[in-house]
């Protein structure tokens, strides 16, 4: 809680110094990288609230890190994208975010794989892992289904020679929301503790 309330406070006075044009161009892009830094360390705490815990064997594993931290870069840039679009910027380095979308994607898809296969392992006398979710397969496939089609929208615009505009990338980003919001609800339908479930 503390290091969000830090990383909203820090982007907000940011945000609102800039507006006021009280931030030099050296000190606004020296803002920018704390901002972003916080960023970081508020998802690594995120991170660390659900991977600390180790009678949950389901989330006690790279998965979890792995799951926000590639949430971070698919959504990030294309949020990112939108909101300089808004704001009518238009430069070079913009056209590498889908890039970094895209490489996130295809981890997440490799990842969702590698997952439901350990599942098989995370049981107990009485309760299988694979069990809590039982459409896992599907769901996760539909999850990848949902953020490729964001991320189609987004990119086949730039690939023909012009922007993508704010009106497609807002529905881009929702079907990327829908899709984040599938894989949490599997994440948390994953859980379960040590006494009912033990990691073999």
């Amino acid at each position: 809680i503390a290091s969000g309330s830090i990383f909203f406070a820090v982007g907000g006075i940011g945000w609102l110094l800039a507006m006021l044009k009280k931030l030099s161009p050296a000190l606004r892009t020296l803002w920018l990288v704390v901002t972003m830094v916080l960023g970081v360390v508020f998802v690594w705490m995120m991170v660390r609230v659900y991977n600390s815990i180790d009678t949950v064997p389901t989330w006690y594993s790279i998965w979890t890190p792995m799951g926000f931290f590639l949430t971070m870069f698919m959504g990030g840039p294309l949020l990112g994208y939108l909101l300089l679009s808004l704001a009518g910027v238009d430069g070079w380095a913009m056209r590498l975010l889908p890039a970094i979308s895209v490489l996130a994607l295809v981890v997440s898809g490799v990842m969702s794989v590698m997952q439901g296969a350990e599942l098989a392992n995370i049981h107990s006398s009485v309760q299988q892992a694979a069990a809590l979710v039982p459409d896992y397969g599907a769901l996760m496939s539909w999850r990848i289904v949902l953020l490729a089609v964001a991320l189609c929208l987004w990119i086949a615009p730039q690939l023909k020679g012009y922007q993508p505009a704010v009106p497609l990338l807002s529905v881009s980003f929702i079907l990327l929301l829908a899709g984040e919001l599938i894989g949490r609800g599997v994440f948390y339908g994953l859980h379960m503790t040590v006494g009912m479930a033990v990691a073999s």
